[in-house]
């Protein structure tokens, strides 16, 4: 039997059913075939309003077993924190500088590491790294240019922080605002130990201690002398903490300025 319905703007789509299994009565013989019944039964559906016919150049939709069920799209929001690799923290070293520090004769005698925490010349390191310097002379990662500068805008002998300015625009790393800081919290430091520029080593957080009334981070990835005035990050690449000291005879217990300081510190140059 057929039933057709008509719609002059759509083409109809007909869709043909196979014949229902007759159903067998109990205890009653099985009927003989009919000629003509048993017929497949064509039934024409026509298109939903809201959709539009396709266009010839249009490619044809795959079979229905090919065609893999919707899945939904996640999207982070912007600014979202996110975990990052240590491949990817790596990337962050050219925020990350080397600094010499020179005598009135202009000879090299010590050095550091340094972080930029601000867009207009900002560089934090450690009080110790500058002492009786004359004049310093920064390095930045992928420019070729050195960078000389006297200007010490801040510093703290307690704290061990000082904060220098170069004549350069500079792309800051985060300073980490947050909850206490765990044991066994993974942490990547970079720096420029024993003038290897910005090298990335990886370890823990093994406490905190508070060392001559500050309280300090203790972690295990490596450092050495110039590894000073370096950064310390989180998995978010966020500084938790500047790298400022190691146990002498000791492996594996390296020191920090927590951030709470250094965020108390840094007010008014990071922008």
């Amino acid at each position: 039997m057929e039933n057709e319905r008509r719609n002059d703007t759509h083409q109809n789509i007909r869709v043909v059913l196979p014949p229902r299994p007759e159903r067998k009565a109990k205890g009653k013989p099985e009927p003989e075939a009919v000629q003509g019944e048993n017929q497949p039964v064509r039934v024409t559906i026509p298109p939903h309003p809201s959709r539009r016919t396709a266009s010839p150049q249009q490619t044809m939709t795959p079979p229905a077993s090919s065609i893999m069920p919707p899945v939904a799209s996640v999207t982070a929001p912007r600014g979202a924190r996110a975990e990052r690799s240590f491949e990817q923290l790596a990337q962050l070293a050219p925020s990350v500088v080397m600094i010499t520090v020179h005598d009135y004769s202009g000879e090299a005698f010590a050095g550091g590491s340094g972080i930029m925490i601000g867009s207009k010349g900002y560089i934090l390191t450690n009080n110790h790294v500058l002492e009786d310097g004359s004049f310093f002379s920064v390095r930045i990662e992928n420019d070729e240019q050195t960078y000389r500068t006297k200007e010490i805008i801040k510093y703290n002998q307690v704290l061990d922080l000082a904060v220098i300015r170069i004549d350069r625009a500079l792309d800051p790393l985060p300073i980490y605002h947050g909850p206490q800081l765990s044991r066994g919290q993974k942490v990547v430091a970079i720096g420029s130990p024993l003038g290897y520029f910005n090298s990335v080593s990886d370890g823990i957080i093994s406490g905190i201690r508070v060392l001559d009334d500050v309280q300090m981070i203790q972690y295990t990835a490596p450092g050495a002398p110039g590894s000073s005035g370096g950064a310390l990050l989180n998995m978010y690449g966020e500084v938790i903490g500047i790298v400022s000291a190691s146990s002498r005879g000791s492996q594996g217990i390296n020191w920090a300025v927590g951030y709470e300081f250094i965020n108390m510190f840094v007010q008014g140059f990071v922008t």
